[in-house]
């Protein structure tokens, strides 16, 4: 018996390794089968945009308020009572109108008298009328303005006494009117007098007068941050209050046939001190191009270098995108909201 059950120890022993090494050698071969399986395509959904050549303006915002040259005041001619001064603040006068007359006190003594003696002597009262009315010869010294302007602030009321050179109404030239604005001293050197600005104001929201850089003032206050800078008004329109806080929008540069692209394209590389935008390229691939810039807004870059018209700029993915990456690029057309998908082309 054991010389029979010696010899099929080692058999028995070799069929116990096979049945576990069968196992392992099929699963060495399932992962050798798979390794050789490509790998799923990769593509990323873009929103993209073209870029069109338009006008660019890259535009300085300034705080102002309106002031004046020419102020001037009208005066008593003579000492008495203010008869007939109906003028309010905001009220427009001309050259040669009269706008009050100054009732002397001799005259306002004389018809208290006739008054008087109408109580008294009615019949004896009627010819001292008479003649009180041939001395005084009207209603009063006039009261002219000298030449058109605009009321200020009126400094008496009718019926009131005054002396004679007594401020009556304060006046201003409207033609003299410009805007006192402030600008930044870190950005003085960028602007020029004749500059094109525009003026806005919540006084008169909605309206927009066109004006132009005056004259830049050499004060500057001690420890500020900005110097005065005049603008005048330059069309027919303009504000003619005085005091009024105003907006001046200068336009610092402006070119008229800039190649312009979404903000959103554009990316700043820190490393290298450049910008660049991914573009997609009939391979319907993300090229990483390096880009100039000029001007800039909220909204839209100028693009010196680097893009021609029509080249197709990537406006989402963010980091995400890499140069080479296959992407399928969702276009916005300027005039309309609703997205155009490129086709993708055929693979050769």
């Amino acid at each position: 018996m054991r010389s029979r059950i010696a010899p099929s120890f080692p058999l028995a022993a070799l069929m116990l390794f096979a049945a576990l090494s069968a196992p392992a050698c099929h699963k060495a071969a399932t992962d050798e089968d798979t390794s050789t399986e490509p790998a799923p395509k990769v593509v990323l959904a873009v929103t993209a945009a073209r870029a069109v050549v338009k006008p660019m303006r890259e535009e300085l915002v300034m705080p102002g308020v309106t002031a004046a040259l020419r102020t001037f005041t009208l005066r008593a001619p003579a000492a008495g009572r203010v008869v007939g001064l109906a003028l309010t603040t905001g009220d427009s006068v001309h050259r040669g109108q009269v706008i009050a007359h100054i009732v002397n006190r001799e005259e306002d003594a004389a018809q208290a008298g006739v008054e008087a003696a109408q109580k008294i002597d009615p019949e004896e009262a009627a010819s001292l009328a008479r003649s009180v009315k041939r001395y005084s010869g009207g209603p009063g010294i006039a009261v002219r303005v000298p030449q058109d302007a605009l009321v200020t602030q009126r400094v008496v009321s009718p019926g009131q006494i005054v002396n004679e050179f007594d401020p009556l109404v304060e006046l201003v030239d409207p033609s003299s009117v410009y805007v006192d604005a402030q600008a930044p001293i870190n950005r003085l050197g960028e602007i020029k007098p004749g500059m094109d600005a525009t003026v806005v104001s919540a006084f008169k929201p909605g309206v927009v007068y066109p004006a132009r850089v005056w004259s830049i003032s050499p004060s500057f206050s001690a420890g500020g941050t900005t110097a005065p800078v005049w603008v005048q008004f330059t069309g027919p329109d303009r504000i003619s209050e005085i005091g009024a806080s105003v907006e001046v929008h200068v336009t610092i540069k402006f070119v008229p046939d800039a190649i312009v692209i979404p903000a959103a394209a554009l990316f700043e590389d820190a490393e290298r001190h450049n910008s660049y935008v991914f573009t997609v390229g009939a391979d319907s691939r993300a090229h990483r191009t390096v880009v100039a810039t000029g001007i800039r807004n909220p909204s839209e870059v100028q693009v010196t270098q680097g893009l021609k018209p029509g080249d197709l700029v990537i406006t989402s993915g963010g980091y995400a995108l890499s140069d080479g990456l296959e992407v399928r690029a969702s276009v916005t057309p300027a005039a309309s909201a609703t997205p155009v998908v490129e086709p993708a082309p055929r693979a050769p």
